[in-house]
């Protein structure tokens, strides 16, 4: 897969508004070492100050595209439909699902902090998975990221069943 210098760019301020977690930092922190480490050998012929420059820019954008999960993301595409706590509703393409969330591709804009009650209908399932509670955390260009936070425990159940039935994504 190829990434070009835009592409990054565009992910580097999502993920900013991220909280900067220990796994960043210690990234960073990698990186600027191996800089100054680099830049007072006598193996490399650059400026001692290029060399570490370069090397903290680097560790600063592998911070920034590091994920921030605590639970793993299985490529799975259901139906999906929302509906926010002011009776505003949606529906769209529920992916990337995990037992703490997904993204949801849809043409109605969300709203960061927006509270909402989704059902998700997994594949060769007729009843719904229902997360009686979810909050977004994230949004951008037609889709948005969900954050489950009340689920009552037959579709909690099926949601890890659903999970344990599906590759991880790589």
């Amino acid at each position: 897969m190829k990434t070009s210098a835009a592409s990054i760019l565009h992910l580097a301020p999502m993920k900013a508004m991220r909280s900067f977690t220990m796994k960043r930092l210690l990234v960073f922190l990698g990186f600027s070492l191996a800089g100054v480490v680099l830049a007072f050998t006598d193996v490399l012929l650059f400026e001692q100050v290029l060399v570490m420059a370069i090397f903290m820019l680097v560790g600063f954008v592998a911070s920034l595209l590091i994920e921030d999960r605590h639970a793993a993301r299985f490529p799975v595409t259901m139906h999906g439909v929302y509906v926010y706590t002011d009776t505003s509703a949606g529906e769209g393409v529920v992916q990337d699902v995990s037992v703490n969330g997904c993204k949801v591709r849809s043409t109605m804009p969300a709203k960061v902090k927006a509270e909402l009650r989704l059902q998700f209908y997994p594949p060769g399932q007729a009843l719904p998975i229902e997360i009686r509670q979810a909050v977004v955390r994230w949004s951008g260009e037609g889709e948005f990221g969900v954050q489950f936070s009340g689920i009552e425990h037959p579709h909690q159940e099926r949601l890890q069943q659903l999970l344990r039935d599906l590759p991880k994504q790589g």
